[in-house]
């Protein structure tokens, strides 16, 4: 139910750990259930990582000038970036199969978001230096004038995530579209708000 990949039980199983978070279940909008840990306690006492993430205004000014649009989802995103050694205890959690630790970033940790959006943007940094990528989170939007423009753009961005291990989501990715949604602003040509919200 939880990504064993993400989890380890290294050195757990001859001490106890002082560390643990509970574990809960919650549904996803198509009714599947989601394994959860509820990082609320440990979130009061974590130091706080400040780095920015992107300001939405920001963004949409960016969209300005494109004409052609692509997003792209990453799958289990924050699971692409490890967990220092020696903060793994504190995502330590007990399932009726043992107690287990991350050893990728986990959803629901405070400084999961910006520890991502760091990781995230050292990798696109040359294309959102050249106004290609604008990353937010787990969402990549490719910019483009046209439709031949926005193929190779797209060809670009897969192969970094390739290179780099990341897993698209396809279901939730668009590509070469001249209307999307993103945050809640329907994007095209210009910004304006969104009817779905």
């Amino acid at each position: 139910m939880f990504e064993k990949d993400a989890c380890s039980t290294d050195d757990l199983n001859d001490e106890k750990m002082e560390y643990s978070s509970p574990v809960v279940i919650v549904r996803k909008k198509d009714g599947t259930p989601r394994v959860c840990n509820d990082y609320r306690k440990l979130n009061k006492v974590v130091v706080k990582d400040r780095f920015p993430l992107p300001l939405i205004e920001d963004i949409l000014d960016r969209f300005q000038g494109s004409r052609v649009f692509s997003t792209i989802d990453l799958k289990n995103a924050f699971f692409h970036v490890d967990v220092n050694k020696d903060s793994r205890k504190y995502t330590s959690f007990v399932t009726h199969e043992g107690q287990y630790q991350f050893l990728k970033v986990h959803f629901g940790l405070c400084n999961s978001p910006a520890v991502f959006q760091r990781y995230i943007n050292t990798i696109f940094r040359p294309l959102i230096n050249d106004g290609i990528v604008l990353p937010y989170l787990d969402d990549l939007i490719i910019l483009s004038s046209s439709f031949e423009e926005g193929i190779e753009r797209v060809e670009r961005v897969l192969s970094i995530a390739s290179e780099y291990g990341l897993e698209i989501n396809f279901n939730k990715s668009h590509f070469l579209k001249k209307r999307i949604v993103f945050l809640g602003h329907v994007v095209v040509k210009m910004v304006k708000s969104s009817p779905l919200l």
